[in-house]
């Protein structure tokens, strides 16, 4: 494992570059499989919604609109009203019958990212399937979120990730600990928070604050290195708890997801928000820091590519602010506001009556 991390100064360049890298693998697999299931020359029978679509193509919902808003968010396709249609690169360079069609040329690249998608996109990767305790449907995604849906990660795998999100939250966290939204608030419970740099970069930003690290038992194992390493130790602990089989702690007067709810279906959201409900005194407050679409989900650019991330290797999704806001109404929650953090995050926030 790299040398864990001691300081906790904002760096000198943000973060967007690397982002916008890493999330690029997606847009070429994305028309490519547009290509080769059809969507393009279907939309421009007659443009759709992604329900309407994936019930005229045979295609999973979910999958289909995650592809169309990265597909708008690339300019290949034109949203209006809930409905897509193919703007005119489209039809000029990804429609067979043009006499200006690439697909000969971007056909065959990136094979595996292609064959994922196709498969997801056609209903492989197999349905969540209802709980018998009342929790939602959980299945096995292929990617690291299925330890949480399993409720079990060794030690091993759960140091490299806990340094995998440490690489790709730090800047984020120290930028989030500088919110004022967090003011007044005296106990903070970090639920799901991997390496636990949430925690450590607000605790170090407001010495008034204590944390605590909601995670699985080998999970809290690995945060525990990251928070003597950060050297709060004093006032950042764990608790190993598994959020879909065990009791949530209360005595906490906020609760905190940083990159948790997209890696689930709506429904698991909409339970977890009533699991934070519950677990909240009166005038308690839930923070939700993700990554957001705009309203329309088409766009920016990469954070429909980090939804498509989500697709392929979770459970979830990136969410639109209005989505955010109805799953927590729907468990109570109100006084909902967001805020701009840091590169392409978000923070939204909203309180308990």
């Amino acid at each position: 494992m790299s040398t864990l991390p001691t300081s906790y100064e904002m760096p000198s360049s943000g973060d967007t570059p690397i982002w916008d890298l890493w999330l690029s693998i997606h847009y070429q697999p994305a028309v490519t499989v547009a290509d080769e299931l059809g969507i393009f020359a279907a939309l421009n029978e007659a443009p759709a919604s992604a329900d309407d679509l994936a019930r005229r193509l045979g295609l999973e919902p979910r999958a289909t609109l995650t592809t169309l808003r990265l597909l708008a968010a690339l300019g290949f396709l034109i949203p209006h009203e809930g409905r897509f249609q193919p703007a005119d690169a489209a039809r000029l360079y990804l429609l067979r019958d043009s006499p200006y069609y690439w697909g000969y040329m971007l056909g065959g690249r990136n094979p595996t990212i292609h064959e994922r998608l196709r498969d997801v996109l056609q209903g492989k990767n197999g349905a969540p399937r209802p709980d018998p305790d009342g929790r939602p449907g959980l299945r096995r995604s292929g990617g690291s979120v299925d330890a949480w849906a399993s409720g079990q990660i060794d030690l091993e795998r759960a140091r490299r990730v806990a340094a995998a999100m440490q690489s790709h939250s730090l800047p984020a966290a120290i930028a989030l600990a500088r919110s004022p939204a967090f003011a007044g608030v005296s106990r903070l419970l970090d639920v799901g928070g991997g390496s636990g740099c949430y925690a450590i970069a607000l605790a170090r930003r407001r010495p008034e604050l204590r944390c605590t690290v909601m995670e699985l038992p080998a999970m809290c194992e690995a945060a525990s290195e990251y928070i003597e390493a950060g050297e709060v130790s004093d006032r950042v602990d764990t608790v190993a708890v598994d959020m879909f089989r065990e009791p949530w702690p209360t005595g906490y007067d906020a609760l905190f997801f940083s990159n948790v709810w997209h890696d689930w279906q709506f429904e698991t959201c909409a339970w977890l928000a009533r699991q934070a409900f519950d677990a909240l005194p009166s005038g308690g407050r839930i923070f939700l820091h993700e990554m957001l679409l705009q309203d329309d989900g088409c766009g920016p650019l990469t954070a429909a590519s980090f939804s498509m991330l989500m697709l392929l290797g979770t459970q979830g999704q990136q969410f639109t602010l209005p989505e955010l806001r109805g799953l927590l109404e729907g468990a109570g929650f109100a006084e909902i506001e967001a805020e701009h953090t840091y590169g392409y995050y978000s923070l939204v926030s909203a309180a308990k009556p």
